[in-house]
C-alpha cells in the first residue's frame, strides 16, 4: 500500500501541464518610478525667542490639529504685553481729556467767545491723542502675537517627521522646531516623456504598485503640468485616504499608466526555464517533447511576454519527459 501510494505521488509530482498557445488582447502600459509626498506638509520655525518649557510629541508621533506641539517661556513677551496694555490705557485717559477739553473749546467758539488758536490747538490736541490710540493699539496688537507664538499648535493632523529641539533649549527667531506632514493626505510624483502623454490621456488608467500591492487610481485625481526640462511632463497622482496607509512621505512606488492594447502571447512562468544564459520552453509535437529557445519581454499579471520562439497552436508542457 506505501509503495502504491508513493508511486501516485511521484506520478503527481512529475505530471506534465500542458498548455495550448494564443494571442490574446493585453494592455500596454508605460512604467516609471515616482516618489510620494505629503500634500500638507510644514516646517515649523520659532516666531519668538525663549527657552523650551513644554514638548507635547516626538519623531514619528501623531496628532491632531489645534493640539499644543510646543510652548517657549512667555515672561519677557507678558511683560512686553501688558506694558504696551497699560500705555494704550493711558493714552485712552489722555485722549478723554483732549476730547472733553475740545468740545469744551468748541462750545464757546460757537458763541464767538473762544480765540481762534485756542480751536486750532484744542483740535490738533485731540487729533494727535486719537492717532496715539491708534498707534498703541498696533503695538499691543503686535506684541499679542508675538506672546501667541509662546505656544505653537499644530496647523492640521499629521505625523512629526523631525523634532529639532530639545526640552529646555534655548532658542532664537527662526530656529526649526519641527518638520510635519499629514498621512492621509499624499499624492504621487512621477515624470512622463512628452510622447506619452497623448496616450496617456486617452486611455485615463493608472495603477499604483507597492508592497506587491497594486492599487488603480480614479483619472480625476491626476493633475499633468510640463517642466522646464528634457522636454517631459510631471504627473501628480493625489492618493484617495481609503487607500494612503502603505504610503509614506519619501518612499518610492511603480506607477503604470495604460498607452494602448496589443495581441501578444504571455505564458505563466513555471512553463518557462532558464538553461544556462537562455530561455526555454518545451514544445510537444506528435508525442515528442523538444526545447524551444524564446526571448522574452515584459511581465503582465504574473505572466511574461513571449516575444519569439512560439506561435499560435502550439502545445507547451510544463517539464520535459
Amino acid at each position: 500500500m506505501k509503495l502504491f501510494l508513493l508511486a501516485l505521488f511521484t506520478l503527481n509530482i512529475f505530471a506534465q501541464e500542458s498548455y495550448i498557445v494564443k494571442k490574446e488582447l493585453h494592455n500596454v502600459y508605460f512604467k516609471n518610478d515616482g516618489h510620494a509626498e505629503a500634500i500638507n506638509r510644514a516646517k515649523l520655525s520659532a516666531q519668538t525667542s525663549g527657552i523650551v518649557t513644554y514638548l507635547g510629541f516626538d519623531a514619528g508621533d501623531t496628532f491632531k490639529k489645534g493640539d499644543t506641539l510646543l510652548k517657549i517661556s512667555s515672561i519677557s513677551q507678558f511683560s512686553d504685553m501688558e506694558e504696551s496694555k497699560l500705555a494704550l490705557e493711558n493714552a485712552i485717559l489722555d485722549r478723554d481729556e483732549k476730547k472733553r477739553k475740545y468740545i469744551r473749546v468748541k462750545k464757546l467758539d460757537e458763541k464767538n467767545l473762544a480765540k481762534d488758536e485756542d480751536m486750532t490747538a484744542a483740535k490738533t490736541a485731540y487729533d494727535v491723542a486719537e492717532k496715539t490710540i491708534l498707534l498703541k493699539k498696533e503695538i499691543l496688537s503686535k506684541l499679542q502675537e508675538v506672546y501667541s507664538y509662546t505656544v505653537v499648535k499644530a496647523p492640521f493632523d499629521g505625523i512629526v517627521e523631525t523634532r529639532f529641539v530639545k526640552l529646555a533649549e534655548k532658542i532664537d527667531i527662526n530656529n526649526e522646531l519641527f518638520d510635519i506632514y499629514n498621512s492621509h493626505k499624499m499624492r504621487i510624483i512621477v515624470s512622463i516623456p512628452e510622447s506619452m502623454i497623448q496616450k496617456i490621456k486617452k486611455h485615463q488608467m493608472v495603477t499604483v504598485e507597492i508592497n506587491e500591492q497594486s492599487y488603480t487610481i480614479d483619472y480625476k485625481n491626476i493633475t499633468i503640468f510640463p517642466t522646464s526640462y528634457n522636454y517631459a511632463y510631471t504627473i501628480r497622482v493625489n492618493i484617495p485616504k481609503e487607500i494612503s496607509a502603505p504610503f509614506y512621505d519619501g518612499n518610492f512606488v511603480n506607477v503604470k499608466f495604460k498607452i494602448g492594447e496589443e495581441n501578444a502571447i504571455y505564458l505563466s512562468e513555471h512553463y518557462i526555464h532558464q538553461e544556462y544564459e537562455t530561455s526555454v520552453v518545451y514544445l510537444k509535437k506528435n508525442d515528442h517533447t523538444y526545447r524551444q529557445f524564446v526571448r522574452l519581454g515584459n511581465r503582465f499579471d504574473n505572466k511574461i511576454k513571449i516575444l519569439s520562439g512560439v506561435q499560435n497552436g502550439d502545445t507547451i508542457v510544463s517539464h520535459a519527459n
